[in-house]
């Protein structure tokens, strides 16, 4: 067997351009098939005829590994696909993915973009607990970092969202409080130059009249959908207030264009940093209010990226 296998790997390094109009991986296949045919390979055809694929029942996961004994048989792999990972690989697998870990995603090993949220609790008009501060997750601020995060990811952004509660269960010290997170962070990924801190603002709402008031204030439409209306916030206090100024300026101009009725004019606070002064690049954002519901400020994420790429493109 050996003799007809070097056989034909004389045919084909003789004739290269007959070997042309063969499928390498399928000769692979049949030399070893031919020469080992207890080995059966790790790979299946994936043009093979299906009659009907509607009846078909789903394939059962091959074995890795056959029994080895004495030197019988050996373990192939044909196609890249097919390869069994590395240590690194499988250890970048847990380190980058769509799951948090101790409250954190990471979308690559060297994040640019920081998302997180100093008041984690600020909760939309559409949470059942209807208190506007909960740790109803999936109706708060945190939801929509978790879109924020999808989009900027899909536009070619690395990003690093924490979802750590600095507001809970206490809500006096929530600035303390993540200013440690952003150090923290920044000290493990030194590659980050962009923090968001992303709100939704809160206005006192009594009444059904007030809430009304309050929806046609902060939302808008936008290719069909309702959204949620968007500003930036700046603290006065940062030594760096130039710049967060400038920032927060520039991407609500931009805003302005793409989409002007989603955004709304920045916000000066009339004392306060916001820990705006740490990362390189800092901006406070108020996604919605809590008289808008998570949908529609989860729409407004989708339409925040694209304005935020269309400023950050440099640090793709």
């Amino acid at each position: 067997m050996f003799k007809i296998v070097t056989v034909f790997l004389a045919i084909i390094l003789a004739f290269p351009k007959i070997s042309y109009g063969f499928d390498k991986e399928e000769f692979l296949r049949f030399l070893i098939n031919t020469s080992y045919p207890e080995v059966e390979a790790s790979a299946k055809e994936e043009d093979t005829t299906k009659k009907d694929e509607s009846k078909k029942e789903p394939e059962k996961e091959e074995k890795e590994t056959m029994k080895v004994e004495d030197g019988d048989y050996i373990k192939v792999h044909i196609g890249k696909e097919n390869a069994p990972k590395t240590s690194n690989e499988e250890e970048s697998d847990k380190v980058v993915n769509s799951e948090y870990k101790e409250n954190i995603r990471l979308t690559d090993e060297k994040p640019k973009i920081l998302i997180y949220h100093t008041h984690s609790c600020e909760t939309y008009n559409d949470s059942p607990q209807g208190n506007y501060h909960s740790t109803d997750r999936e109706h708060s601020v945190v939801k929509v970092g978790e879109v924020l995060t999808d989009e900027l990811e899909k536009k070619g952004f690395s990003i690093l969202h924490n979802v750590t509660y600095h507001d809970y269960p206490e809500y006096n010290g929530s600035y303390t409080r993540s200013l440690e997170t952003i150090k923290n962070t920044l000290k493990k990924h030194d590659s980050i130059e962009i923090a968001i801190d992303l709100h939704r603002d809160a206005r006192d709402l009594k009444s059904e009249d007030q809430l009304k008031d309050e929806r046609e204030r902060m939302t808008t439409e936008i290719n069909g959908e309702k959204a949620a209306k968007f500003f930036f916030v700046v603290g006065p206090e940062n030594p760096n207030v130039e710049h967060v100024r400038k920032l927060a300026n520039d991407i609500t101009n931009i805003a302005k264009k793409k989409y002007p009725n989603l955004v709304l004019p920045v916000i000066e606070k009339p004392y306060g940093k916001f820990n705006q002064y740490v990362a390189k690049n800092h901006l406070l954002v108020e996604v919605g209010s809590n008289g808008t519901t998570t949908e529609e400020a989860q729409v407004t994420a989708k339409y925040l990226s694209e304005i935020l790429e269309e400023y950050f493109i440099e640090y793709k």
